[in-house]
């Protein structure tokens, strides 16, 4: 994949993803009700401000992929849901495995 700063392989940019995916994957654990004591330690909005300045990061060197919209909108959304007073858990859920979802489909190539 043409870039920025040059050239990523296909194999470089999904490897990327899947990190990616694994931290978005993690803010369900900092905040799931049957894990969340075991994170007791986490800012969970400092790990989403890390996560999206690491994603405006990736925006810019991939030359902005619109997926990478979806995904930083998507965990905005979230971390509004974790900071609401009526928080839902479920929302929160589902908010995160979308984003999750969304980041994979960042192409790969050319």
């Amino acid at each position: 994949m043409t870039t920025k700063y040059g050239y990523y392989s296909p194999a470089q940019i999904h490897s990327t993803k899947l990190s990616i995916r694994k931290s978005i994957f993690f803010l369900l654990l900092y905040v799931d009700p049957a894990t969340r004591e075991q994170y007791l330690n986490i800012d969970v909005a400092d790990a989403f401000r890390n996560l999206q300045y690491k994603l405006n990061g990736l925006n810019s060197i991939l030359l902005e992929p619109p997926e990478l919209v979806e995904t930083m909108s998507l965990l905005e959304a979230a971390l509004k849901e974790y900071e609401n007073d009526c928080f839902l858990w479920s929302r929160y859920r589902k908010l995160i495995l979308d984003a999750g979802s969304e980041i994979m489909k960042i192409k790969e190539g050319d």
